[in-house]
């Protein structure tokens, strides 16, 4: 049997480094290696793959169509490496646990404090990564490994078959407006299109779906303002008088009663929220754990969420 000869691990850590920096100057730098090393090691792979990786400018490098192809496979490749690492280092009971995850605003507001507190008491030196927005913004991390799992809502047009659902509640949705704002009785979505709205920005999820909604009753996108921050939309409809439709859990944030909901006579959405993680990466122990976690505590949270799972 021949022997292929693979190309360097480190080579490909290199390779990376001189892409996100952009320059080799600036990826010597970085790796603590001198120019002509990391010059010579590129030219190493570019020859071993006997094709050009990338284009070399006064202005930095760019990458060919062979060398985004090796960017792509090469971060995998590494990423598998450092879990496996990870999980080897892992059998030790001094080793350093790390997990990072995605979860939406809901959860911040309600049941992460006594999640990570439980999380802590297990793995009381572990590491943990949390980052916040919609789950599309995750997926692509999910995917690639980056992010250990992810909680959000769920949608139809997601393509999920390469992706572990784990349900864990339903959410019901509200009309929030400052308490400044007059209103009494019962109002029409169509009665409030020319008002200024504000909402989470996603291209698919729960608020895609209530973005259709809202455009079948009139709302025209150019009244809508879209963000990441839940602190901006709080603050728009606090101080501009801006319409926003967030969970019922969350209209009271931090105890404040600056907020009233609306009521209207349209039935909004109602959000499946799950826990969803690779396929192609087998789940850390600490991970796992979250997830467990994130099921027993979504399940006795919250004013009007509904449970989608039995905790034993």
């Amino acid at each position: 049997m021949s022997t292929i000869l693979l190309p360097k691990t480190q080579h490909l850590v290199v390779f990376q480094e001189v892409i996100r920096s952009g320059s080799i100057g600036s990826a010597a730098k970085e790796l603590g290696l001198t120019q002509p090393a990391v010059s010579k090691i590129i030219n190493d792979i570019e020859d071993y793959f006997g094709v050009e990786l990338v284009v070399r400018k006064n202005t930095g490098v760019t990458l060919t169509p062979a060398g985004q192809l090796l960017l792509s496979r090469s971060e995998s490749i590494t990423r598998e490496m450092k879990n496996m690492v990870n999980e080897i280092s892992g059998m030790s009971s001094e080793a350093v646990v790390e997990v990072s995850f995605g979860f939406p605003s809901l959860i911040g507001f309600t049941f992460m404090s006594g999640m990570i507190n439980k999380f802590k008491e297990v793995f009381p030196k572990a590491q943990v990564s949390m980052y916040e927005a919609q789950l599309s913004s995750f997926l692509p991390a999910i995917r690639d490994g980056r992010l250990d799992f992810a909680i959000g809502t769920l949608s139809a047009e997601m393509k999920l078959q390469d992706l572990h659902v784990e349900p864990l509640f339903e959410s019901e949705f509200v009309l929030v407006a400052s308490k400044s704002r007059t209103c009494t009785g019962t109002t029409t979505l169509e009665s409030l299109k020319n008002e200024q709205w504000v909402l989470p920005q996603t291209n698919m999820g729960y608020y895609s779906e209530l973005l259709t909604t809202l455009q079948r009753n009139g709302i025209s996108i150019e009244n809508i303002v879209k963000t990441d921050s839940v602190v901006t939309i709080y603050n728009l409809v606090l101080s501009a008088d801006f319409l926003t439709v967030i969970p019922c859990d969350m209209t009271s944030p931090f105890g404040s009663n600056q907020f009233i909901t609306i009521p209207v006579e349209e039935t909004l959405p109602v959000a499946q929220y799950a826990a969803v993680w690779s396929k192609n990466y087998r789940i850390k122990k600490a991970a796992s754990v979250l997830v467990e976690l994130a099921k027993e505590y979504s399940s006795y949270n919250g004013c009007r969420r509904r449970q989608l799972i039995e905790v034993g």
